[in-house]
């Protein structure tokens, strides 16, 4: 597997628009590319319309606190990749991963250009808009270990 580091959402955009010029991309993981691809932007959108299921507040408050501290103190995330939101749909597999792509691309500029207040993490509670930018830039990283580019 291998590394991938990303700081912000905007690195992350560049990193996927390389991807966006492949034909066929490989997930060595358990999930295929587009359900990659989805599965983050389903993270983005749900910081701003709110996550379907939240850890309680004592969790976010403590555990979840210091999970975020450790992720954004060290630069990178390292998380179970096939793990589902809780709550969110089942996502489901696809070939062309191309409109995934697309919709996680969306999302980010969508989040980038968002000036309300944010969604509490299902897991860390509140975030401020900046350690939200690092922390999906992060999780998108963390997935794009998996993914290569065959064509």
């Amino acid at each position: 597997m291998k590394v991938i580091r990303l700081d912000s959402l905007e690195s992350a955009l560049v990193e996927l628009k390389k991807l966006s010029l492949a034909k066929e991309l490989k997930s060595n993981g358990k999930w295929e590319a587009n359900r990659v691809f989805l599965h983050c932007a389903q993270s983005i959108d749900y910081s701003i319309s709110g996550y379907p299921k939240n850890k309680p507040i004592l969790i976010q408050k403590t555990i979840g606190r210091l999970v975020l501290n450790k992720f954004l103190s060290q630069g990178y995330m390292s998380h179970n990749l096939s793990d589902p939101i809780p709550g969110a749909p089942i996502l489901e597999s696809q070939k062309d991963f191309h409109p995934a792509l697309d919709t996680l691309i969306s999302s980010i500029d969508r989040f980038l250009q968002w000036d309300k207040k944010l969604s509490p993490h299902f897991v860390y509670g509140e975030v401020e808009k900046g350690d939200y930018n690092r922390i999906h830039a992060m999780h998108i990283a963390d997935h794009l270990s998996e993914i290569d580019i065959l064509s």
